[in-house]
């Protein structure tokens, strides 16, 4: 533990408040949140639906309390110390302080669920969230065992796409299909995503899931094929300018992954780790379009 507290403390030693933010943004699980409630909305204006507000919101509670769990379950896991990153040793050094602050906002989560929320929402919502709980579960009680029917990576990656598109799905009246493709291209984009991390973080090993190491030895290409899908759906939406913006914010995304992964060798892996997550939140740079 000490040599946990080390690291970590190495590791956000930084001269700067600015060069701290998005290591802290980081550690503190804030990233797969802001992700979740960027995309929630870009969604939503792609339906052209008005999106409450709690939405995206309770999506990014929700997102945070599931990563917070996950990372200090897995610090809790001393036969596999070695996998372990800063993100995990920064959980193990401030444990107390994470559960406490999840029971306190885990009542109100729930209860704002059972009482603001849209039945239809709801029960889309407590669809993906048990699967989610039921995986991981598995995950973290049998291993790497339980990968070898479904990879972790892309698990996660289909579940956090799908769960960023319920609270638009369950209130578009006007057709669900329409969503289909860009959800499908973000789901994409969060596997790849799960694969840079694995493989630069020197997770992904012949341990690994055959789907994980291929992903990983191609992801340039991958990465790539998505852009230029993405591309491809841009025009075939000059029509709707919402739609045109997100599949580009996808195809920069997919870019940034090129960049990064021909470029991993000038960075460590906690900024890998930094940068490919914020390489997801492209729809910013179309927020008036979007909107």
């Amino acid at each position: 533990m000490a040599l946990a507290a080390e690291q970590t403390s190495a590791t956000t030693r930084f001269t700067s408040i600015p060069a701290k933010l998005p290591v802290y943004w980081h550690l503190l699980s804030l990233d797969a949140p802001t992700v979740a409630a960027l995309w929630c909305w870009s969604f939503s204006r792609v339906a052209h639906i008005d999106l409450p507000v709690l939405a995206p919101a309770l999506l990014a509670v929700g997102t945070w309390l599931i990563y917070v769990a996950d990372r200090i379950l897995d610090g809790l896991d001393r036969t596999n110390w070695q996998r372990l990153r800063e993100r995990h040793f920064f959980y193990s050094q401030h444990r107390s302080t994470f559960l406490i602050a999840g029971a306190i906002v885990s009542p109100a989560f729930a209860w704002i669920i059972f009482t603001r929320m849209s039945p239809a929402a709801r029960l889309g919502d407590a669809a993906v969230f048990a699967f989610a709980a039921f995986y991981f579960l598995i995950v973290h009680t049998h291993g790497r065992q339980a990968e070898r029917w479904l990879p972790k990576e892309l698990a996660v990656g289909v579940l956090f796409a799908v769960a960023t598109a319920v609270p638009t799905w369950a209130r578009d009246t006007n057709g669900k299909s329409a969503l289909v493709p860009p959800v499908a291209i973000f789901a994409v984009l969060c596997w790849l995503n799960c694969v840079a991390i694995e493989s630069w973080e020197g997770s992904a090993t012949d341990s690994s899931h055959s789907t994980t190491s291929w992903a990983a030895r191609h992801l340039r290409g991958l990465a790539s094929t998505t852009l230029a899908l993405s591309l491809a759906m841009a025009l075939l939406c000059l029509h709707d300018g919402a739609s045109v913006s997100l599949f580009l914010a996808s195809a920069m995304s997919a870019f940034l992954l090129v960049w990064l992964a021909s470029r991993k060798q000038r960075f460590g892996p906690l900024q890998l780790r930094v940068a490919v997550d914020a390489a997801l939140l492209t729809p910013l740079l179309f927020v008036a379009w979007l909107g």
